[in-house]
């Protein structure tokens, strides 16, 4: 389940016209998410990046629940 929202959140990141600023987050983010041997950590910096592209928290909660 995870790995859908993940790859919805890369297309996602792909198709937004945000700020410089929060791309290059996302980018450092997903980056992250793709090199981390820790899943804790990679579910944390995923909802992190899902936060940046404005998902709201109880989506959150049903996504990593």
């Amino acid at each position: 389940m995870i790995n859908q929202h993940l790859q919805a959140a890369t297309l996602k990141t792909e198709v937004s016209t945000a700020m410089p600023s929060a791309s290059f987050a996302n980018a450092e983010l997903q980056e992250f998410i793709a090199t981390c041997r820790d899943a804790r950590e990679a579910r944390k910096a995923l909802a992190v990046k899902l936060i940046y592209q404005d998902y709201l928290y109880a989506i959150l909660r049903t996504i990593f629940s």
